[in-house]
């Protein structure tokens, strides 16, 4: 018996997905077909990819989890091979997964450049967390994601994009906001805080403070940035982001001020999986990812 293309994705989207049942219906074949495969590359390799058991689910074994790697690893390079510059064009299927709190910042900016410069480009996203992005990358069931480099490991390929830098949020009609000028670490912390509660960046913008001694009187934690700036506009305190407002979500209500101090400064990156080859389409969109986030910088640097 033969390796083939169709076995190995059988095998993982068995693997991702955690049952055949569901393999089945995301390939559209039907489910025994999902289970022969399985048994063909056990027979194949004389050794069991699943545990078998009651109550183990599609649980993969030590030997499954490393043939599993070695699987998308092939069929990425087949996707690849598939897919160059001659055979694709312009054309094609890229997913991206994007870091929630930035996707409505960068995305629409990236799938509007897309559309307009390759029309015959499939662009697929998926809104996640740091760590799920993380997962997604190992898991080969994105191509790229756009993301901060909070940690990000050394098998991870990733491309800066931009170094940001925290500004004060302030109740437009506050007194700091008034001066108009950079804010101090020190002024910020005097004033009710309202802290973005979120993995990551819940430790990551209270650092500043940190560095300097400072513990911010924290009265609210939200776990949304559009909460956040809402509270901020109702008058309830004020904050501390990283993470650009959407032009959508610009109001009169809120002042953002540079800080005054020198402090963290955060990567925006692109971030793919290491030592996996990069499909036509997956550079279509790059290209597109780094115009939007130079056009958003831009517009930022000149308001």
């Amino acid at each position: 018996m033969a390796l083939s293309l169709r076995l190995l994705r059988c095998f993982v989207t068995a693997a991702e997905t955690g049952s055949t049942t569901a393999a089945a219906k995301q390939l559209n074949v039907s489910q025994p077909s999902i289970s022969v495969a399985i048994r063909e590359l056990e027979a194949l390799f004389d050794a069991p990819l699943f545990a078998r058991g009651a109550g183990t689910g599609m649980t993969l074994t030590h030997f499954g989890q490393r043939k599993l790697a070695e699987a998308r690893h092939l069929l990425a390079s087949a996707l690849a091979f598939a897919t160059d510059d001659v055979g694709e064009g312009d054309g094609g299927l890229v997913q991206i997964g994007v870091f929630r709190t930035i996707a409505p910042v960068y995305l629409p900016r990236v799938l509007k450049l897309a559309q307009a410069r390759f029309p015959g480009l499939t662009v697929q996203f998926r809104e996640g967390d740091l760590a799920q992005l993380d997962e997604w990358l190992r898991k080969r069931q994105i191509d790229l994601a756009l993301m901060y480099d909070v940690g990000l490991p050394g098998d991870i390929e990733r491309e800066c994009l931009a170094e940001l830098k925290p500004y004060a949020l302030l109740p437009y009609a506050s007194s700091l906001a008034k001066r108009r000028r950079a804010i101090s670490l020190h002024e910020l912390a005097e004033q009710p805080f309202i802290q973005i509660d979120l993995p990551q960046s819940r430790d990551f913008l209270m650092a500043p403070f940190w560095q300097h001694g400072l513990s911010p009187n924290v009265q609210y934690r939200a776990t949304s940035i559009e909460l956040v700036r809402a509270m901020v506009a109702s008058g309830l305190g004020v904050s501390l982001l990283i993470t650009q407002s959407p032009a959508a979500e610009k109001t009169p209500l809120v002042a953002e001020r540079p800080i005054r101090e020198a402090t963290v400064i955060q990567p925006l990156v692109i971030a793919r999986p290491a030592r996996v080859p990069h499909t036509r389409a997956s550079e279509l969109l790059t290209a597109c990812v780094r115009d939007a986030v130079t056009e958003a910088t831009r517009e930022r640097v000149g308001k």
